[in-house]
């Protein structure tokens, strides 16, 4: 409670993370895209015009429509940082530069904010660029191998999205600990993980 968390991701990975800290009582704000919102409000069974899917990773959420492209619409992502105790992006690695929300922007409008980066295949690196779903991570990282059994069999797929649900539960634990941190030190972290380096270590 009293934790403010401005949520700018989408798909599975960083809506699961900040979906867990809302379900523990902070205050999320989930910023999408006007017209389409995140893709997820379109996946699956639907009722009522929403969602299975999305409902699960965005309760206990609030959600705005914001053109980031426009500078009026950064504009608004930077006051609502100004009130946050977290900012959450999960864009491709040089996005949030070109968007003016990266690091070094928010932090102008609240210096202690703990700001985090989830990517793929991390920020820097020959795949940093690449689009990276579940099926890829779990292919990259050698699980579909060890999901096989052996390393001469065919490599076999775990049947629900375990990259972005590791990736998830470690971002959450992660703000977690820098808020910890920031309320020892005064100073706001930039936690930086990759679904590849969270399978890895998992």
């Amino acid at each position: 409670d009293g934790i403010r968390i401005v949520d700018l991701t989408s798909m599975l990975s960083g809506p699961w993370a900040t979906m867990i800290l809302a379900d523990q009582g902070a205050d999320v704000i989930k910023v999408e895209q006007p017209g389409q919102g995140d893709h997820t409000r379109t996946a699956g069974n639907r009722r009522n015009g929403l969602s299975a899917s999305f409902l699960n990773l965005n309760r206990n959420k609030r959600s705005i429509a914001i053109d980031l492209k426009s500078a009026k619409g950064i504009g608004v992502v930077r006051r609502l940082c100004a009130t946050a105790d977290v900012f959450v992006q999960n864009f491709r690695p040089g996005v949030v530069e070109r968007l003016g929300i990266d690091e070094a922007a928010i932090r102008s409008v609240k210096a202690d904010i703990v700001y985090v980066s989830i990517s793929g295949f991390g920020e820097r690196g020959p795949y940093a660029n690449r689009p990276a779903y579940d099926p890829i991570i779990q292919a990259f990282s050698g699980l579909a191998t060890v999901q096989a059994g052996a390393d001469d069999r065919r490599p076999r797929l775990i049947r629900t999205v375990l990259p972005d649900k590791l990736t998830a539960v470690t971002a959450a634990q992660a703000i977690s600990a820098a808020l910890v941190g920031r309320l020892r030190t005064g100073c706001g972290q930039h936690v930086r993980l990759s679904m590849l380096d969270a399978v890895l270590a998992f």
